[in-house]
């Protein structure tokens, strides 16, 4: 009862009261579902998705934001991570990026969590080219997952690249079931609040002790208001690195 005079209160005033979820639980996965972590792409998809896909069908456009910042090469160059997640990945610009570092490493691959579907700022101005009209759909269904795809096969990373066609927190949960982590977790997916909240929260516990998990677009008042609050609660220090904001997780 007290509970939902409290959410009702909070909506005339437009806040959201969501629960945070709970942790999942690791290694909760089926024991018939065996996960190669050296080898995400056949546990994920039981076969290499780049074979056969005729990518010159489609030029290079890795049209993004923040995608080539030199925040990606430092903390890869830092931590020398074996597996870097990114969550929300769009065109690829960013992950290509990444890509790029990690063969410099000489070692490492990217799992890219999308559902190649568009935020909610995509969907809200249809005479938008870099937001609405590159989702390409067909038919009132979004394509752009296919660009994604040439893009990576362009810069000749198959290799490295895994995408994860998921939400991101349906992605959580088959990762910490199958318990995979990582030292470097990028989350640039939503920019609602609420919905940034809930991926720190998912990817913290994913982040490796001693690891990172940072993101874009602090300038957007939903993207700092959930680190700001997240930080707050785990006591965490925001640092910042070029246009990066960032979390260290303690050892």
């Amino acid at each position: 009862m007290i509970t939902s005079m409290i959410k009702r209160f909070a909506a005339y005033f437009g806040y959201s009261v969501k629960k945070r979820r709970s942790g999942i639980r690791r290694g909760s996965g089926s024991a018939s579902v065996p996960v190669n972590k050296n080898d995400l792409m056949s546990a994920i998809h039981g076969k290499n998705i780049y074979e056969g896909f005729a990518f010159e069908n489609y030029p290079l456009d890795a049209s993004g934001w923040g995608g080539e910042s030199n925040a990606f090469s430092e903390l890869i160059d830092e931590l020398k991570p074996e597996l870097v997640i990114e969550v929300g990945t769009w065109k690829g610009a960013s992950a290509l990026t990444i890509a790029d570092s990690l063969a410099k490493q000489g070692s490492g691959s990217i799992l890219c969590i999308d559902t190649w579907l568009g935020a909610l700022e995509f969907w809200q101005d249809q005479s938008d080219a870099e937001r609405f009209q590159s989702l390409n759909c067909k038919h009132g269904y979004p394509s752009v997952y296919y660009q994604f795809l040439a893009n990576v096969c362009h810069r000749g990373h198959q290799a490295r690249v895994i995408p994860l066609p998921m939400t991101s927190s349906s992605a959580a949960m088959w990762l910490m079931r199958f318990s995979i982590s990582a030292d470097l977790i990028y989350v640039d997916a939503s920019h609602e609040e609420e919905d940034v909240y809930q991926d720190l929260v998912d990817y913290f516990e994913l982040t490796n002790p001693g690891g990172v998990i940072f993101g874009d677009d602090w300038t957007w008042s939903g993207v700092r208001a959930a680190v700001e609050r997240f930080a707050a609660e785990n006591h965490l220090k925001i640092e910042h690195l070029h246009d990066k904001w960032l979390l260290r997780k303690h050892r």
